[in-house]
């Protein structure tokens, strides 16, 4: 029997279940084993014959065995029942402890996994880990404990018989122990060609629009096809060993049950062993090995739970430099708000490997006012807005809120105060009303058609045959960019907290849509301390500071006109929506 201290851990909660689904297989075990002993008393009865182990009279046993086959039909819904309800309390309990450990990691340990990956750990390793503690180990521990007590009774009848089940028993408990190793190696194989192959899949699903408008869908379908043949291949190639197993475990489960009852026989016959004993040797026998056998299909559900529970430790244990989500904003917080915020020589890497990506900045973001962040792309914008955002932990120097320093262990208290809207905000497949209640769950009706009504977006909701219940497809794939980005507005009105990011909220929207957006916007950010990371210069301007980022450094702070009087790096990243004659915004757009 297989288990260590990682199942262990991955059991937490369901112990009671665990052991109830066991005891409930060692008595469907027992009743069984009882039904032999009592069929086998009943054919001495009939040869007329009787020995030390009948201690029944005749007229009961019909009666008895009636009773033990219904109890036994009773016990196998009993214990089928508790073995599902065990189940699905393990696979819920790890699923919430992978959910929420993905949380806590954030996207930094997204960025170099693929969604299908991930999903795969989530959903198919734990349906698997839930069979290992269900299927497995109660016909484990039934097995072993059931072939111990008959192989005590055996050996007191002969032990020569009792010696050749020994030995058969050996076989079929060591066996697996062998082909353990490169069980073991074959299948996190198995499981890496699964997550690749469900990855592709998903990869698919997900890019189907960009596929067929780029015909590139034939080039995804071998893409699948190849990560398809790979799992087959070694699909195949777990089999054969597992094929060479079954052999070996069916070699000795025959042993025992075949073996065993013609060296009874023969030493009945050689007057070596009492002929009365014969038929409770046949039977017990058929008892002993009968649940041993049934662990031959259970190991092979077990040892793959095994394997499975490999990578869900890994990630459960998995460390990131991003910082814990805990809790969300509740409305009356924003009146306590009256603190500065202030990045003190930050400096920060997404991995050692790669470098620092800021390098000593020094900001503050006072507070209710506005800070725009402006530069080439890859400049550090965006990494700033994520460590405000409480996505990361700074690499070297602090981030502080008025005089606390936020590090893993408070980041919750810089976060609750944060609303986040992005250049694109995911919708989730669920009602506009859902959508848009994301950060504050518990918003009445009429807090949610307020905010949405400050978003510019409530008239259009209206509109839809559903109204606030209109289911959004995959991702809002229904709605416009500029719908998704007024549903993204309205969450962070409807959560109002005081201080508000703004990633290149309007940079890919058209004209007529960024001035509404922007209105919206203009009105979210009243009375706040707001980061905007810029796109365009009309959305900047009017900024009480801006910051112009050059390879992760500060360059230069001002006001617009500061910058535009004596920095040629902000004339230059404005390019041509700047008119040197009037210095004054005309069209275009920020580098």
């Amino acid at each position: 029997m297989f288990i260590n201290k990682a199942l262990i851990k991955l059991a937490k909660g369901a112990e009671k279940e665990i052991f109830i689904t066991c005891l409930w297989n060692i008595v469907f075990v027992i009743i069984s084993t009882s039904i032999s002993f009592c069929t086998a008393m009943i054919i001495r009865k009939i040869l007329g014959s009787s020995g030390k182990y009948d201690v029944v009279e005749p007229k009961y046993l019909f009666s008895i065995l009636f009773i033990l086959i219904l109890l036994q039909y009773a016990v196998l819904r009993t214990k089928s029942v508790m073995a599902a309800v065990c189940s699905t309390k393990i696979k819920e309990n790890v699923r919430i402890r992978l959910i929420e450990k993905l949380f806590s990691l954030g996207p930094e340990y997204m960025a170099d996994k693929q969604t299908g990956a991930v999903a795969t750990t989530v959903f198919n390793k734990v349906e698997w880990l839930g069979n290992y503690y269900t299927a497995y180990i109660p016909v484990a521990i039934s097995g072993i404990l059931n072939a111990f007590f008959i192989m005590f009774i055996i050996f007191n009848i002969n032990k020569v018989v009792a010696m050749v089940g020994i030995a058969a028993m050996a076989g079929i408990l060591i066996c697996p122990m062998s082909f353990y190793k490169i069980m073991s190696e074959r299948g996190k194989k198995e499981w890496e060609a699964e997550e690749k192959y469900y990855s592709d899949c998903l990869e698919g699903i997900q890019g189907i629009v960009t596929l067929k408008a780029f015909r590139a869908d034939g080039k995804q379908k071998k893409k699948i096809h190849a990560s398809g043949e790979r799992l087959r291949k070694t699909v195949m190639g777990q089999l054969k060993i597992s094929m060479i197993e079954n052999g070996c475990l069916e070699f000795f489960g025959r042993l025992g049950t075949a073996f065993c009852p013609a060296i009874a026989a023969y030493l009945a016959y050689r007057g070596m062993m009492d002929s009365d004993y014969l038929i409770y040797v046949m039977f017990f026998i058929s008892a002993w090995f009968t649940p041993l056998l049934n662990l031959i299909p259970a190991w092979h559900i077990g040892y793959k739970g095994i394997t499975a529970s490999q990578g869900i430790i890994q990630l459960i244990d998995a460390r990131s430099n991003y910082m814990r989500r805990e809790g969300h904003f509740e409305s009356d917080r924003k009146a306590e708000f009256n603190e500065d915020i202030r990045f003190e020589d930050v400096s920060f890497a997404y991995t050692k490997e790669d470098g620092n990506v800021l390098h000593n900045i020094n900001l503050t973001l006072k507070n209710n006012t506005v800070t725009a962040l402006v530069g080439q792309s890859g400049s550090g914008k965006s990494t700033i807005g994520n460590l405000l955002s409480g996505f990361y932990e700074v690499t070297e120097g602090k981030l502080k809120l008025g005089d606390k320093i936020i590090t893993m262990d408070n980041v919750s208290e810089l976060q609750k105060y944060v609303s986040v809207v992005w250049q694109e905000g995911h919708l989730f497949y669920g009602t506009v009303r859902e959508n848009i209640a994301i950060g504050k769950p518990d918003a009445t009706d009429e807090e949610i058609k307020g905010a949405a009504a400050q978003a510019n977006i409530h008239e259009f909701i209206e509109s839809l045959p559903n109204g606030y219940d209109t289911l959004l497809g995959e991702d809002g794939m229904r709605f416009s960019g500029g719908e998704k980005q007024r549903i993204a507005i309205a969450r962070a009105f409807l959560r109002n907290t005081p201080i508000l990011i703004l990633d290149e909220a309007t940079s890919s929207l058209d004209r007529k849509n960024e001035k509404e957006i922007q209105e919206s916007i203009d009105r979210l950010s009243k009375d706040k301390t707001v980061l905007m990371i810029a796109h365009r210069l009309s959305t900047i301007q009017n900024a009480d500071q801006i910051c112009i980022l050059s390879n992760g450094v500060i360059e230069a702070v001002g006001t617009h006109k500061e910058l535009a009087d004596k920095n040629q790096t902000y004339r230059k990243i404005m390019g041509s929506q700047w008119d040197a004659g009037s210095q004054s915004a005309v069209a275009g757009g920020i580098a």
